[in-house]
């Protein structure tokens, strides 16, 4: 099988942990020359929504436990700032906007927000309590016309899509000329990926259809015309967790524990007293990793091998 983004032969195959029981065995494959991955096998479309019940947005949209709801809004404020600085005022489109706490602070900057998601309860919160305009379908049914955009944004969801170089192409269609697309996804080519392999925290198999390096993203974005303009590899909001969940994944037993722990109770998979041998190694072991995540965190963007990766890019 040759590689989706760029044609060359793909060598690799390392199978995926963290499905539930019963679900299927899954795969990520990878491409030996640009480094391009991909889950195989593929969940097919209509059956992806499976993956996505109401109980993995939480209660009433609610995911976390609320001191962390409010940890994640003041975020939001950080990539608002950023965006503002580099692109023109106008509309601007959030592809999978959830919440859409983004979008209602881009509004507070004089943006006119949009958004699409896939699913009427994952956006609930925007529509009917942000009121922010929101398309629910795939972006290429939104009935937006061309260049009507000055920023389109794919925070986290480029990854989650079966065909990520046509919603490029789309949101190049969708851009003024000189306008601002940005895109975040995990780094597959991360130290925090080649430390942890299957057990890395952002692998998120089989949602995640897709495993881009900065490498294979900048190729993508160029391909799709687009020029890199800022390139971050340090996110404190996403790397030094990704970090300490994937270190307490290679050394106790059930994956993905923490996460699921720092959820609302309407959104966790399953009750913590189910687990009483986890919470005790959790929590004896979480302490003694949160420095470690911290300094690998600050030595991997050093070496521009963050765990995720942020590129802002203008249309050419």
């Amino acid at each position: 099988m040759s590689c989706p983004g760029c044609g060359e032969a793909a060598l690799a195959s390392t199978p995926a942990k963290g499905i539930p029981p019963g679900a299927g065995a899954f795969a990520v494959r990878r491409c030996g020359a640009c480094g391009l991955g991909w889950t195989e096998p593929p969940v097919p479309e209509p059956q992806i929504g499976g993956w996505y019940p109401q109980a993995y947005y939480g209660s009433g949209n609610v995911r976390f436990h609320p001191l962390l709801e409010r940890l994640i809004r003041l975020f939001r404020f950080r990539r608002a700032a950023l965006i503002r600085r580099l692109a023109k005022s106008g509309k601007v489109l959030d592809v999978g906007c959830g919440r859409g706490f983004l979008l209602k602070t881009l509004r507070s900057l004089g943006f006119e927000p949009h958004g699409v998601e896939l699913s009427e309860h994952a956006a609930w919160n925007a529509v009917h309590k942000l009121h922010i305009p929101v398309h629910v379908g795939p972006l290429g049914t939104a009935p937006y016309p061309p260049a009507s955009f000055s920023a389109v944004i794919f925070w986290h969801t480029l990854e989650h899509f079966t065909e990520p170089f046509g919603m490029l192409k789309k949101a190049g269609e969708l851009l003024r000329p000189g306008g601002l697309i940005v895109v975040a996804v995990p780094n597959s080519e991360s130290l925090q990926a080649a430390v942890t392999g299957p057990d890395w925290f952002h692998l998120d198999v089989p949602r995640h259809y897709w495993h881009f390096g900065a490498g294979s993203l900048r190729a993508a974005l160029d391909k799709a015309g687009f020029d890199v303009v800022q390139e971050d590899h340090f996110s404190f909001e996403q790397n030094p967790y990704g970090w300490l969940q994937s270190l307490l994944n290679l050394v106790t037993p059930r994956f993905n524990f923490l996460y699921d722990w720092l959820k609302a109770k309407s959104a966790r998979s399953a009750p913590l007293r189910q687990n009483p041998g986890q919470v005790i190694l959790t929590v004896t072991l979480a302490p003694l990793l949160v420095l470690l995540a911290v300094l690998l965190t600050v030595v991997e963007a050093g070496l521009r091998r963050g765990g995720t990766v942020e590129m802002y890019a203008v249309k050419r």
